[in-house]
């Protein structure tokens, strides 16, 4: 019988507790990893060389920051023809996601959304690709009613950046920002009870396979508000968008499913059927790909490996 010393047995306990993450929990603590430590069962030096172990193999990615609903900023969806190119839609600091459409009649093949501070570091970012979009649409956003800009530009762009996997991260952010960790350490859970910041996360790097999926378009239909609901409750939908129709975005009703490529199309008429919808205008397959996990809005010199 394989003999698994109880060292290693702790390893896969800690690996499996880390890749499952802490996705917006990451201690705002001067030892986050011995309050990590205490509720792992490991030691922080245990939990410590895990974390580093993963990082260096890249399935852990650095202590990341999470923005929060309090946090103002934009979101858009675009449309594309293909001169603008998925490389080049992925390498916007903003963008973090990608849809490759199977080509199609009337519909463009590419599909991306984009995150940015203001309209000026959007337009700053579009200007960087090859091509205009052809549609774009601004989704629900943060209203400024309820949230603010950010105060500390600078720190925010560190955090981006990842900070250090080490028994002391925010001690060493602080020297590198010439502030004491106290000072950083407050403005942190200023942000957090503020909404601009959901907390800090450890957790793994998105997945570089492409997601298979489908996306449906209607340009008239307009169902009711309980066939919406029932739609974007169901597990397989992955983005439904309504909106007004516009030279902008002609398309008032769009739907992305996350399904293999051969269950898609049988599911989708059922959720059109249930939903009471027409056929869809336009259809097709797509991948779907998630540069990064979230939006770079302050990092925004970073071009996509």
């Amino acid at each position: 019988m394989p003999y698994s010393s109880p060292h290693a047995s702790c390893c896969a306990s800690l690996r499996q507790t880390l890749l499952q993450g802490w996705q917006q929990s990451f201690p705002l603590h001067a030892s986050p990893f011995r309050q990590m430590a205490a509720r792992s069962g490991a030691t922080p030096r245990e939990l410590l060389g895990v974390c580093q172990e993963l990082h260096r193999n890249g399935t852990l990615q650095a202590i990341q920051p999470c923005w929060g609903d309090g946090l103002r900023r934009e979101r858009w969806r675009f449309a594309f023809e293909p001169a603008a190119g998925a490389a080049a839609l992925a390498a916007l600091p903003g963008c973090f996601r990608v849809e490759r459409c199977e080509p199609q009649a009337g519909m463009p093949l590419l599909w991306a959304e984009i995150e940015a501070l203001d309209d000026a570091a959007l337009a700053r970012q579009l200007q960087r690709l090859p091509a205009a979009p052809v549609a774009r649409l601004r989704l629900t956003a943060p209203p400024p009613e309820t949230s603010l800009p950010c105060d500390d530009p600078r720190l925010a762009e560190r955090l981006e950046e990842g900070l250090l996997l080490c028994s002391r991260p925010f001690a060493e952010c602080s020297r590198e920002l010439g502030c004491s960790e106290h000072r950083l350490l407050a403005k942190l859970q200023s942000w957090r009870r503020g909404h601009q910041l959901a907390g800090l996360a450890l957790k793994p790097a998105p997945t570089r396979v492409p997601q298979p999926g489908l996306l449906a378009l209607w340009r008239h239909a307009e169902p009711p508000a309980a066939s919406l609901a029932g739609l974007q409750a169901h597990s397989n939908v992955d983005r439904l968008v309504g909106a007004p129709a516009s030279p902008a975005w002609p398309w008032r009703l769009s739907l992305v499913l996350r399904a293999a490529p051969q269950l898609a199309p049988d599911l989708l008429r059922e959720l059109v059927a249930e939903a009471g919808l027409p056929a869809p205008d336009h259809c097709a397959r797509l991948q779907i790909d998630q540069p990064r996990d979230q939006a770079l809005l302050f990092r925004t010199e970073v071009v996509a490996s």
